[in-house]
């Protein structure tokens, strides 16, 4: 638990205190793989990996 706190002991660090952009980008990814959700594991992590490369470029 020693990180808890690093937002709020170091607010030059540009950190945010919630994780709702990592929650948002799941729910996309979630979303998306719920609708090819006939894809063999192979395909699922190729999406995966072109879904981060598009659109975290």
């Amino acid at each position: 638990m020693k990180w808890l706190w690093t937002y709020y002991d170091n607010p030059d660090i540009p950190i945010p205190n919630t994780n709702n952009i990592l929650e948002a980008i799941n729910t996309d990814l979630k979303s998306k793989l719920r609708v090819h959700n006939g894809m063999s594991k192979r395909y699922r992590k190729l999406f995966i990996d072109e879904y981060f490369k598009l659109k975290y470029k």
